[in-house]
């Protein structure tokens, strides 16, 4: 039940305009685990230096790719990709 309903909460934060916040930079390659209220400020806040965004939400179902897909599509993002890792889900793309 969790699950689902943090795929709910993701999916939900994601149809919302996103609402900003300061640029958090990981380390290139780095894999930074986020909540889906962290995705829901916007994925850019997250690009490594090479310009890249790779980003792990525990606990989701694959239910919610299509909207990640949406919304990484819609802030810019290209090579995008969505796979279910380890229980939860693999968010990567690149500007």
């Amino acid at each position: 039940m969790k699950r689902t309903l943090r795929t709910l909460e993701l999916i939900w934060r994601l149809v919302l305009p996103p609402r900003g916040g300061a640029p958090q930079p990981t380390q290139p390659g780095e894999v930074r685990p986020c909540e889906p209220d962290d995705i829901g400020r916007g994925m850019g806040l997250y690009l490594d230096s090479k310009g890249e965004v790779r980003l792990f939400v525990p606990q989701c179902r694959p239910l919610a790719a299509s909207v990640v897909l949406f919304r990484l599509k819609r802030q810019g993002f290209s090579r995008c990709s969505v796979e279910e890792s380890e229980g939860g889900l693999l968010i990567r793309a690149q500007r």
